[in-house]
């Protein structure tokens, strides 16, 4: 059942989800231009050539890579969601 609230607080889901998903990606961009290489090759070499234990930034670079994953799942379904109204 289709109503103007259900709608609204959907609409408010979606901007609260494109809010976070542009902090969590200012993170991850400060990180890439702070070491000099994409999430993808971090990602790559996590473990490797850049353990995170040796840096508590890495631990934190891996959990927002996971958090905007989470982000931009939440987004897509909100959107559908929406759509589907």
């Amino acid at each position: 059942m289709h109503t103007d609230e259900y709608e609204i607080s959907i609409g408010r889901e979606v901007t609260i989800c494109r809010k976070r998903i542009r902090e969590v990606e200012k993170r991850i961009r400060n990180r890439e231009e702070r070491y000099g290489i994409t999430t993808a090759v971090f990602l790559e070499n996590e473990g490797q050539d850049l353990p995170a234990s040796a840096n508590p930034d890495f631990l934190n670079w891996a959990k927002d890579h996971r958090e905007l994953q989470f982000w931009e799942t939440m987004l897509e379904d909100y959107e559908k969601a929406l759509q589907d109204l």
